[in-house]
């Protein structure tokens, strides 16, 4: 270990580019770690159910052995007889049945509830009296906000129809995540319309009972049923909570994939070059007798040495990037603005083990060769990098190209989402590939331009195409990060780009309705028989969404898929949503029947006439009988099921929007402008409130994507700064020969234009394969949807990074006298 100290003391500049790269890979693991345990205990503090020590909920996820639960897209309901049952239990001194009910005051959503869950909060009356018959409660910053006081008349809307109630009284408390107003309990259950159901069950405990223990016997006592406490209540108040808290584990565990393959290639790179820097130090170890395994190691606790320190050092900064990502989830809409992260040492431990298991073994790869050659050949290849690729190097990386050629082409010969999610990961395929095959690229490259290089700058040119050619390796490192900063940044914005457009263009030309009728809080079956009613209107067709899970076998797996669901009308559908059947009737989707879109039935693997295992959005299993499959499954869902059967299985009961097909534009206008509480627009509004929502979720991967690319630039700056910092005696040699500062740097210019050309050129062709099979996938087409500005920014920025590495620690390396540099 003391010669280790020693050898870092006084060789600082390779194990700073190696505790760069290793920090930074702490910083993001440990950052994605922490969102990953946030998703598994963190939340949000319950707000009306604050006052109850136990919440009872019904089981809210599909249960996933040894992977993530799914949770469901609608609230599971608990029968009105738990209430019962959950009272009788010993110490539980109240049970207090809550019902939510979606309405509309003054334009501003709020949440409707029977006056006796006030107590579980609780709630306290400021003005006037509780609710009676017609009459409301609103809680003080509602009131605030609608200028209404005791007395006053309200008009609430509940799915679009208003009725007018009297405020007959204002609470002290109001919680900022949702507004409450209160209705008398039979009020409530009237609008709920579900008698036999409440939403959970607040218990209020005896004197002295022990929530955690009375939870335990709640659960024992009436089975099937949830019980929370503590800010796990949260999750039963809140519905989403739960959903994000799932999404939040899916995107970290799936980045932070990514993020370590990642970490693992730019850690090996680094400590390769940092190696390959010191070959003439190695050389005269071998010369004095040093053995393979001294050799080994040394290098082994040098690397545990700086690799160490730099994984602690980069935990903190990690707990910091997982805030800001908080924060950017929060403002894409992807959590909650108050979803707390759990802060604990697991995250940085895994990231400290994984970046130290990563750095050993990159450096025990990177010392093998310099560790095994003999002493005179040694010291011939300190001076000279003579030593050709090796065939086991080129074969591996002939392999892994054909390997990433291979997964993007699923696509083409299998169906279904499988193959398209192969074609996603071939990225990483083709970079290690192409890092593999590095040197023989560069070479290939210099003796394409090695001529006009030469013809346009005799000194500089020359000098740049001769450093290529005897340099093809230390050159083929510093391309390597530019290559994946390239290819990554492409595949994932052009992916997302090329099915966001697919998307976009189904749901365009998939509506063919002449009006969409919407509201803020949703559409009752009642507002559907008045725009049935209305002059000028032919055919209607109420829209609900959900969304549901598919249970099927996958390579001899059961899997359980969500997919984006939707209920429609078929009678006269054609008049009002094209999509684009192909196999079956739509006409027959009818009771317990469902259509799927071929991308959806190619994954499930079914057909026309199939039966299919389906999870609704409660819980409810069902097993409807496939009658047709469409193509436009990414703009309009990869389910569609009959209205009646998928607004049942909703927690509001409320459509979406209602699609009107006229005979008389002019006349149904006007009378669907006449009903209270609905907006009436053009076709084009479904497809922007998708468009919306689209927008949303893909704000969400860029930022993931984008903190994924920081590293990758770091990574990129630290290795060219390594390469060209290290080569100060190359640039001292030359200058005594004659060469002028002027003429060093041109040809440290030309030789990045090389390593950017190479990287841009390289990185484009790798990204081409995953694209086009990820477009053939989702689209039918081998054309990926590529926005030119946005890849000239990839371009540009490459280009910059680049230059910018490589030119200023050259300016640096020639600020010091040649004789001083070269000693």
């Amino acid at each position: 270990m003391g010669s280790a100290v020693a050898t870092i003391r006084h060789r600082k500049g390779p194990f700073i580019g190696v505790l760069i790269a290793v920090l930074a890979a702490s910083a993001l693991l440990t950052g994605l770690g922490v969102l990953f345990e946030s998703g598994l205990r963190s939340g949000v503090p319950p707000q009306r159910y604050a006052g109850a020590p136990v919440v009872v909920g019904a089981p809210q996820a599909i249960p996933v052995v040894e992977d993530i639960d799914q949770p469901y897209s609608e609230r599971v309901p608990l029968p009105v007889e738990t209430l019962e049952k959950v009272a009788a239990v010993p110490g539980v001194a109240k049970a207090v049945g809550d019902l939510t009910v979606p309405v509309t005051i003054g334009g501003v959503p709020a949440g409707a509830h029977g006056w006796s869950s006030a107590e579980l909060a609780p709630f306290s009356l400021r003005d006037g009296d509780k609710p009676r018959t017609d009459g409301v409660v609103l809680d003080s910053a509602l009131a605030a906000r609608t200028g209404s006081g005791v007395g006053d008349e309200v008009e609430i809307a509940l799915g679009a129809v208003p009725r007018t109630f009297t405020v007959t009284g204002v609470t002290e408390q109001a919680f900022g995540r949702e507004a409450a107003l209160f209705f008398t309990d039979a009020q409530a259950g009237e609008l709920f319309g579900r008698p036999e159901q409440v939403d959970a069950v607040g218990v209020l405990t005896e004197p002295g009972v022990d929530a955690d223990e009375l939870a335990e016997r709640i659960g024992v006592a009436v089975p099937g049923v949830d019980t929370f406490t503590g800010d796990e209540r949260g999750d039963v108040e809140f519905l989403d909570v739960g959903q994000v808290r799932t999404q939040l584990m899916v995107l970290s565990l799936s980045f932070a994939g990514t993020a370590m393959m990642i970490a693992m290639m730019v850690v090996a790179s680094t400590l390769a070059l940092s190696v390959q820097q010191r070959r003439r130090e190695f050389a005269l170890l071998r010369a004095v007798a040093a053995t393979p395994r001294q050799v080994h190691r040394m290098v082994g606790a040098e690397i545990l040495l700086v690799a160490g320190i730099a994984a602690v050092l980069g935990a903190l900064p990690g707990y910091a990037l997982a805030y800001g990502l908080r924060s950017a989830f929060a403002s894409a809409g992807m959590l909650p603005a108050d979803f707390g992260l759990a802060i604990g040492p697991a995250p940085a431990a895994a990231a400290i083990a994984l970046c130290l298991g990563t750095a050993r073994v990159a450096g025990w790869v990177a010392a093998r060769r310099v560790a095994r050659i003999q002493p005179v050949e040694a010291l011939r290849e300190s001076a000279v990098d003579a030593k050709p690729v090796g065939r086991a190097r080129v074969l591996s990386g002939v392999v892994a190209l054909a390997l990433g050629t291979g997964a993007a082409a699923l696509p083409v010969f299998l169906p279904g989402e499988t193959a398209v999610a192969g074609a996603a990961s071939s990225a990483l395929l083709m970079v290690l590939g192409i890092a593999l095959l590095g040197p023989k690229l560069v070479a290939v490259a210099i003796r394409l331009v090695g001529g006009p290089l030469r013809a346009a700058s005799p000194v500089g040119g020359y000098l740049a195409v001769a450093n290529v050619t005897a340099s093809a390796r230390r050159l083929a490192v510093a391309v390597t990060p530019l290559v994946l900063a390239v290819t990554l940044a492409s595949v994932q914005i052009f992916a997302g780009s090329t099915v966001d457009a697919e998307a976009t263009d189904q749901a365009d030309r998939g509506v063919v309705a002449d009006f969409v009728v919407t509201a803020p809080s949703g559409l009752a079956p009642s507002v559907t028989d008045e725009v049935r009613a209305a002059g000028g209107v032919e055919v209607v067709t109420p829209v609900v969404r959900s969304q549901v899970f598919v249970k099927h076998l996958t390579a001899g797996q059961w899997a359980t898929t969500p997919y984006a669901a939707q209920g429609v009308d078929p009678a006269g559908l054609a008049r009002t949503l094209d999509l684009v059947p192909r196999e079956g009737d739509m006409n027959a989707l009818r009771d317990n029947t469902v259509a799927l879109s071929t991308m959806a039935a190619e994954t499930v693997g079914v057909g026309v006439g199939d039966e299919i295992e389906v999870y609704l959005g409660d819980g409810v299993v069902t097993h409807p009988k496939v009658v047709a499959t469409y193509q436009r499954g990414l703009g309009f869902g990869d389910l569609t099921l009959p209205h009646d059967v998928l607004i049942a299985h909703t927690t509001s009961r409320l459509d979406q929007s209602i699609l009107v097909s006229a005979t008389d534009s002019a006349a149904a206008g006007r009378s669907l402008a006449e009903i209270p509480g609905v907006v009436v627009a053009d076709r084009q509004a479904l497809a922007a409130a998708g468009q919306a929502e689209r927008d949303a979720n893909s704000w969400v991967n860029l930022i993931a994507l984008f903190v994924i690319l920081g590293y990758v630039a770091i990574a990129v700056v630290n290795t060219l700064v390594m390469a060209t910092a290290a080569r100060s005696r190359e640039f001292a040699l030359l200058r005594l020969v004659g060469t002028g500062k002027r003429q060093v740097r041109r040809m440290t210019l030309i030789e990045s234009l090389v390593v950017i050309a190479v990287a841009v050129v390289v990185g484009s062709l790798a990204a081409v394969p995953p694209l086009v099979g990820l477009a053939i996938g989702m689209t039918g087409s081998p054309i990926p949807a590529i926005t030119p500005l946005a890849y000239l920014g990839i371009v540009g920025v490459t280009a910059l990074l680049g230059l910018f590495a490589i030119g200023v620690p050259t300016r640096l390396a020639l600020r010091a006298r040649p004789i001083t540099a070269i000693a």
